[in-house]
């Protein structure tokens, strides 16, 4: 057992806190230090996720009160890591780093840290404000967790940027455990450029505060499908709804690149690629943190548009006649589609029952699934003995129900029931092969497409129940070839990129000001609407319009300029309601247009 172990300093790494004990206690050796904190020096080692903490915890002394899971907790980074998870997920990784009989082997690629686009960070960081905090109390340096997260590169305390430190660990061994001091974590590093770019820094500090909250106090755990729905449902509900239940991809796409353009060059994990689109529909994986952050961040800066459930706002009542909660509002699921020019909702309850209706007054429910408490209550009836007709009663269903669900549960009764249905004969396997070769043979030239309308029952059968066989067998699928070369995309943002920067000069010359946005580079192209559909293949263009474009507000600030100039010539006095009627501009703007108007008509 160690007889000395560094008291733990508020938000540090647990990495750090094994550099600052080798430090103290001057071990030179790593081996002789995994020794004496694990019991063994093959203990593989991490610095943001450390495993075999059971055993460190067992050498920490007594005193300290410090467990395995307590450590894994407020000391690494598997909160945050694994805040999105499913519940098994988040157990298991607890367990595994806690050494709790689970092998932490395999813990990067179950949390799919390796397949991930996001990845940790390879150098040690730290902020210049924070280090000289640390100088004065505690008086010595050490690692922050919330400065190693990804896509953090502001301090969340101070708003100024992470630097890296000279501590590379692809490098490092990764149980040398290397402290921070004032060599590794100089006074004087290398800022970014982005740090005099206040609307990228105000985007990052958000990104910096919402980790460092993850961190510290994660969500509670919930299946996949439950992030998708809710993530999906506010989209909907800030006007981002294609029909009645899908989201509209181009309009989210457009509303992600106006907010996070400033950054999109500074944090490349920040790009809309396919996780945007897949993070807004049903979700058969987990997505990273970071991007769960990015659109919750966009949802919040979505204003609520006036999107009503046509079924009212949840909850709904149940009409599970069976429950005890039947009639009592305790659905909070409700799914809308289009069916037959309806629209139908889809309600699921926590007792198994479901059912769609619409809503329309006098709407008849379609059941879907009657759930476990009637096919409970149903094998109560059955032995008890009770009649067909009051087996249905007192389930609230049809005497056919009733009938095929005994007939689906195989329960003995003592009525009789319905007859077995007459099957289909059975279909050989090898006679449905034979059948396509003896097609294949008699008619040789034919293209498998052809063959499969000459034969499409065969195929069919084929294609369902032997697969595998099918696609082995000629004629083989024709490849498609295009007639036209592939496009160079690369070439083409790069042409379309310059044009696009000479016409933005060129709208910004016209008299009166024209507003500079992407339609109206477009019409001006003659194209409207091609950049819309191919943003994600021309990066340049994305880059270039985030340049040029100019919002509403900036647009009527450029108004206003030209409004007191053109007065000038006309020579005409300056006055608020003269530049307002000039320039075009509403009744109520914002506060810089309005203060503008002042400053402008009190400078002539």
């Amino acid at each position: 057992m160690l007889t000395y172990f560094p008291a733990i300093y508020s938000g540090e790494l647990l990495y750090s806190v094994l550099g600052r004990l080798r430090c103290h206690t001057g071990t030179v050796s790593p081996k002789l230090l995994l020794d004496d904190l694990f019991g063994d020096r093959n203990v593989r080692s991490g610095a943001f996720l450390q495993p075999n903490l059971g055993r460190l915890a067992a050498n920490i002394p007594t005193a300290r009160g410090l467990e395995a899971r307590q450590l894994a907790i407020e000391t690494t980074l598997l909160p945050y890591l694994t805040a999105y998870q499913p519940e098994e997920i988040r157990n298991w990784a607890l367990q595994s780093i806690s050494g709790e009989g689970i092998d932490a082997g395999g813990l990067h690629v179950r949390l799919g840290l390796v397949a991930s686009n996001i990845q940790l960070p390879s150098m040690l960081r730290y902020c210049m404000l924070c280090r000289a905090e640390m100088l004065q109390e505690p008086g010595e340096l050490y690692w922050r967790r919330d400065h190693q997260l990804p896509g953090v590169l502001v301090c969340r305390k101070h708003g100024t940027p992470i630097v890296d430190s000279t501590i590379n660990l692809d490098l490092a061994a990764p149980n040398e455990f290397i402290f921070a001091d004032e060599y590794n974590c100089p006074l004087d590093p290398q800022l970014p450029g982005w740090v005099n770019q206040p609307e990228a820094v105000k985007l990052l500090q958000k990104i910096a505060e919402a980790s460092a909250a993850i961190l510290e106090s994660p969500p509670v755990a919930r299946p996949l499908a439950t992030w998708g729905h809710e993530i999906k449902v506010a989209l909907r509900e800030r006007g981002m709804a294609r029909g009645n239940a899908q989201v509209d991809q181009l309009a989210l796409r457009d509303a992600y690149l106006a907010l996070f353009h400033p950054i999109i060059e500074i944090l490349p994990e920040v790009r809309p690629d396919d996780w945007l689109e897949g993070i807004s529909r049903k979700h058969r994986k987990a997505f990273a943190p970071l991007q769960h952050i990015l659109i919750r961040l966009l949802i919040e800066s979505l204003p609520l548009t006036n999107f009503t459930n046509p079924f009212g706002n949840g909850p709904w009542p149940c009409r599970n006649p069976l429950a005890e909660h039947c009639g009592q509002p305790v659905i909070t699921e409700c799914k809308l589609h289009r069916e037959g020019g309806k629209t139908i909702g889809v309600f699921h309850c926590s007792c198994g029952y479901a059912f769609s209706t619409a809503p329309e007054a006098g709407s008849r429910a379609k059941i879907l699934d009657l759930g476990p408490i009637f096919e409970q209550r149903l094998r109560e009836l059955v032995s008890g003995g009770s009649s067909l007709r009051g087996a249905a009663h007192e389930l609230h269903v049809d005497r056919n129900t009733v009938l095929r669900y005994v007939d689906l549960l195989r329960l003995e009764t003592p009525w009789k029931c319905r007859p077995a249905r007459s099957r289909m004969p059975l279909i050989k396997r090898e006679d449905m092969r034979a059948a396509w070769t003896g097609g294949r043979a008699a008619a040789p030239d034919l293209t498998r497409q052809q063959l499969r309308r000459s034969i499409p029952a065969v195929y069919a059968w084929l294609f369902r129940n032997d697969r595998h066989w099918l696609d082995l067998q000629p004629p083989k699928p024709s490849r498609h070839t295009p007639n036209k070369p592939l496009l160079n995309w690369q070439a083409i943002d790069l042409e379309t990129a310059q044009t696009l920067r000479q016409e933005a000069m060129q709208l910004r010359t016209m008299t009166p000001p024209q507003q500079i946005t992407r339609l109206a580079l477009e019409r001006v192209l003659g194209q409207p609407g091609w950049l819309e559909k191919r943003l994600q293949k021309l990066p340049l263009c994305v880059a270039l319009l985030a340049q040029v474009t100019e919002s509403v507000e900036d647009f009527q600030c450029r108004r206003v300029i030209w409004a007191a100039e053109e007065l000038l010539k006309q020579e005409l006095p300056i006055q608020v309601w003269r530049l307002r009627r000039l320039a075009g501009l509403p009744d109520q703007c914002t506060a810089k247009v309005e203060d503008l108007l002042i400053v402008t008509a009190n400078q002539v």
